[in-house]
């Protein structure tokens, strides 16, 4: 079964990855067919031809190669030669038709990649349940775990010290919150005792609809800040508290129940203790009004770390191509549920768009570029220079590529198999 399903996975990934190859291609195909421009091929991938049609009387080829990472269109007069026996109008070519036209051309793809990532946060939005990062106070218990041993149980209302929870995350779902207990003893290894109030904390990942908690020690001072992880302290032996629930009907019952935590090698293993969110739906006008937000936050988002490898802040090593995509979205599928998933595909879309926005050879910017160049000018570059400097930045950026696949590779493949083996 868990083979069936990276299976199934790997599928899903190259369908959203494809998807949002075609429509990228797509805008830049309508565009030309819009402005009659001759088309020979619209291919989805790159590499070797696995197939190929073309309906009688047509003229564009639609091709589907064997990587399935890129695409494109191939236009008359973007050096292509036609096909024996074909002629076609000079004014048919993509440098026959005026430059306003040719630019909206070249900015049809990333302006299908942006209309796909606003339609792609909508669907998010719209369909799936939103976490609101509001923690209630109710309990979800793992079978047979330290705190299900402890007569705790779901949907059970736990008692706490200061009858309240604190609840500080972040909208990219990064979290700082606790729920104060009451004063617990910890245990070290040479069998001394420290009181610590105990506050439940969040983990990073959680499972829709409910957050994973692990227990931090904190200090019983006015402030009750969190100063120390007893999940993280070597010389801890042992953490005792007596957690108390409330009464569902009479919420002034209160009922005790004492949980020792044993600490193993120094570190607390789950004690089977999880905390609802309070979730929610938008509705229609909601979903549309925050799907541009996302839109704004992802590109902002996607500019931001654009700045900050140009500045040197991010190093190359921070960065993932396809492989490390691929093994992020499938922990965020796992992890954070189907709502996060959604919103990472149209986050890669947003960065699709802006990325080929660059003025850097072999991308749509480029290309722009040279085309507001010659609009100035009113004098065009030279073939030649045009190809040299495309096939040098052509070049760079498939090293470029080729570096952070094999980084990728790697990281997310051979060291995880070494890991496995030692």
């Amino acid at each position: 079964m868990g083979f069936l399903m990276t299976v199934l996975y790997i599928l899903l990934f190259l369908v959203c990855l494809s998807v949002l190859i075609v429509i990228h291609e797509l805008g830049h195909l309508t565009a030309a067919k819009i402005f009659k421009v001759y088309c020979l091929e619209f291919s989805v991938g790159m590499g070797p031809l696995l197939w190929k049609h073309k309906r009688k009387g047509g003229e564009t080829q639609f091709s589907l190669r064997a990587i399935p990472f890129g695409g494109y269109v191939s236009m008359y007069g973007e050096g292509v030669e036609l096909p024996e026996g074909v002629e076609v109008d000079a004014s048919r070519s993509l440098h026959g038709i005026k430059k306003w036209k040719q630019a909206i051309i070249l900015v049809a793809g990333v302006t299908m990649n942006a209309v796909l990532a606003l339609v792609v946060f909508f669907i998010g939005n719209i369909a799936c349940e939103q976490h609101s990062f509001t923690y209630i106070n109710e309990v979800s218990v793992v079978d047979d775990s330290i705190i299900a041993n402890a007569g705790i149980q779901s949907h059970d209302y736990l008692s706490l010290a200061s009858d309240e929870i604190w609840n500080d995350v972040d909208e990219f779902g990064n979290i700082n919150s606790c729920m104060l207990m009451e004063v617990g003893t910890v245990t070290f290894n040479d069998d001394s005792t420290k009181d610590a109030r105990v506050a439940l904390v969040p983990n990073r990942s959680f499972k829709n609809p409910v957050y994973s908690y692990v227990l931090y020690g904190c200090n019983d001072d006015e402030n009750h800040t969190v100063i120390q992880t007893v999940k993280y302290v070597d010389n801890i032996k042992s953490l005792s508290i007596n957690l108390k629930t409330k009464d569902k009907e009479n919420k002034e019952n209160h009922f005790d129940h004492p949980v020792v935590i044993n600490f193993e090698d120094g570190k607390m293993p789950d004690c089977g203790l999880r905390i609802n969110v309070e979730d929610y739906r938008y509705s229609f006008g909601e979903a549309i009004g925050q799907s541009f937000k996302d839109f704004g936050r992802s590109a902002t988002a996607v500019v931001d770390g654009l700045g900050s490898l140009v500045t040197g802040k991010v190093g190359v090593d921070k960065m993932s191509g396809i492989v490390g995509i691929g093994f992020e979205a499938k922990t965020i599928l796992d992890e954070l549920g189907v709502a996060t998933f959604i919103y990472l595909w149209g986050l890669i879309s947003v960065n699709l768009a802006i990325f080929n926005l660059l003025p850097f050879p072999g991308l749509d910017g480029w290309q722009l570029l040279v085309l507001i160049i010659e609009g100035i000018t009113h004098k065009k570059i030279p073939d030649k220079a045009k190809n040299i400097v495309s096939f040098i930045g052509l070049i760079i950026l498939l090293g470029f590529m080729a570096f952070i696949l094999f980084k990728d590779i790697w990281v997310y493949i051979f060291q995880g198999f070494l890991v496995g083996i030692l």
